[in-house]
C-alpha cells in the first residue's frame, strides 16, 4: 500500500516538473509565476467545439474563409507574382546566411561574425514584413477567428498557479478577467507552448546569441584594458617610490634599532671575583 501511495504521488511530482513555466511582472514590480499544463480530453473536446461554433457563426456573418481572402488578396494586387518571388527569395537567402552564420569556422572574425548576424536579422525582418502584408488580412478570416476561439478557451483551462490550482475558474472568468495584460501574456504563452517554441525564442536565434555574445566579449576585453591602464599608470609611480626609499637609505634611528640587543647580564658573582671570602689557614705546630 506505502509503495503505490509513493508512486501516485510520483507521478503527480512528474506531471507538476513537466509545467512549463512563465512569469509576469506588474506595474509594481512584482514577479507573478504562472504554468502551463496539458490539457485533459475534455479540455480538448470543448476547445474543438468553440471553434466549430465560432467558425459558423463567422460564415453567417459573411466572414471571408482564407481562400476567398487569397482571392481577394490577388483581386486587389496585394499579392502578385512578384510578391511571391520575392518572399521566395527572401527565405532563401535567410536559409543561406543562417547556414553560413553556424558553419562559421572558429578563425572567423568577430568582425565576420557580427557582419554574418546582422545580415540574418535583416533577412529575417524582411520576411517577417512580407508575411505581415498577407497574416493581417488573414487574422479575419473564418479559420483564424475560430482558431482563436480555441486558443482562448485553452488557455482559460490549462494556465494553473504553482499550487496547481487554474487561474480562471470557467471560460466565462477568463473573457471577463479585468487585467488584460495578464490574460494577453498567458494566451501568447499558450500559442508558443501549441507551436512547439520558447517564451525567449526570438532572444536565442542564432544571429542574436552571436551578437549577445560579440557584446560580451568586448565588454570583458574594455574591462581588461581599463584594469591593465591603470596598472601601468600606478607601475611608474611605485617604481619612484621604492627608488627614492633605496638611495635614501633608512634613517640612523631605524638603523639603531635594527641593531642585536646585547645579551642580558648573568646574576650572582662574575668568575674570579677578588670578594671571595678568604679562608684563615689552622697555625702551626710549635
Amino acid at each position: 500500500m506505502a509503495d503505490a501511495t509513493e508512486d501516485v504521488k510520483d507521478a503527480v511530482q512528474d506531471i507538476l516538473d513537466s509545467r512549463r513555466e512563465f512569469t509576469l511582472e506588474t506595474p509594481d514590480n512584482e514577479i507573478l509565476h504562472f504554468y502551463i499544463a496539458s490539457p485533459s480530453g475534455e479540455d480538448i473536446r470543448k476547445a474543438d467545439w468553440q471553434y466549430s461554433k465560432v467558425y459558423n457563426q463567422a460564415i453567417v456573418d459573411e466572414f471571408l474563409t482564407q481562400a476567398q481572402m487569397l482571392d481577394l488578396l490577388r483581386e486587389k494586387g496585394i499579392v502578385s507574382d512578384e510578391y511571391t518571388d520575392k518572399l521566395e527569395t527572401v527565405r532563401i537567402n535567410l536559409g543561406a546566411e543562417l547556414f553560413r552564420l553556424e558553419n562559421l569556422m572558429e578563425e572567423a572574425t568577430p568582425e565576420e561574425r557580427e557582419v554574418s548576424a546582422l545580415e540574418t536579422a535583416r533577412l529575417r525582418d524582411e520576411l517577417f514584413q512580407l508575411n505581415q502584408r498577407v497574416n493581417g488580412p488573414m487574422a479575419n478570416t473564418c479559420e483564424n477567428l475560430a482558431e482563436d476561439a480555441r486558443t482562448d478557451f485553452l488557455t482559460s483551462r490549462i494556465i494553473q498557479k504553482k499550487d496547481n490550482s487554474k487561474v480562471w475558474d470557467d471560460f466565462n472568468a477568463y473573457r471577463n478577467e479585468d487585467n488584460t495584460a495578464m490574460s494577453i501574456k498567458c494566451r501568447f504563452e499558450v500559442m508558443l507552448w501549441m507551436q512547439g517554441l520558447e517564451s525567449d525564442f526570438l532572444e536565442n536565434t542564432p544571429e542574436q546569441s552571436t551578437l549577445r555574445k560579440i557584446a560580451q566579449d568586448r565588454l570583458e576585453e574594455a574591462v581588461a584594458e581599463q584594469v591593465k591602464s591603470a596598472e601601468a599608470e600606478e607601475a611608474p609611480a611605485k617604481e619612484v617610490e621604492e627608488k627614492e626609499v633605496e638611495e635614501l637609505g633608512l634613517p640612523e634611528e631605524s638603523k639603531a634599532e635594527e641593531k642585536p640587543k646585547p645579551k642580558p647580564k648573568r646574576k650572582g658573582r662574575p668568575k674570579g671575583s677578588k670578594n671571595k671570602p678568604k679562608v684563615s689557614k689552622p697555625p702551626k705546630d710549635e
